[in-house]
């Protein structure tokens, strides 16, 4: 197994992923910001902050999802050499995995975990597409 071929691109991937949806995220929190008072350190007080968080926040921060996961899958897939969908898929099987973690540690509307965990691997893949070698 070639670590240039599998392993970077998954890490790197990865990597830049949750830090697109970290800058995605602080972005949001200056359209949005959250109440005085809220610790970002503690689950209870990011739950009760949640709850007070308009509709159209979280729909930004879906769109965060797709944006972040698709150029994800663009970088993995470049890294990669742009031949195979392997790296671009362990990607978005990560994201969407710490997607979970956020479902579950934080409570959002069941519409809003729903579309989450369905985002990151349509869009990953998306994202392989886009930038793939196309045979001729």
């Amino acid at each position: 197994m070639q670590i240039t071929k599998y392993v970077l691109p998954v890490v790197v991937g990865a990597m830049s992923g949750m830090i697109l949806i970290t800058l995605g995220e602080m972005a949001i929190h200056h359209m949005y910001p959250l109440p005085p008072g809220t610790d970002l350190y503690d689950a209870d007080s990011l739950a009760k902050a949640m709850k007070q968080m308009p509709e159209s926040a979280l729909l930004f921060l879906l769109v965060n999802y797709v944006i972040s996961s698709f150029l994800a899958g663009i970088i993995a897939t470049l890294i990669s050499g742009r031949v195979t969908l392997r790296p671009a898929l362990v990607v978005g099987i990560v994201l969407t995995l710490a997607g979970l973690y956020n479902v579950i540690v934080l409570p959002h509307p069941m519409w809003f975990s729903i579309l989450n965990l369905l985002v990151y691997l349509p869009f990953v893949y998306l994202g392989y597409l886009a930038v793939r070698k196309k045979s001729l």
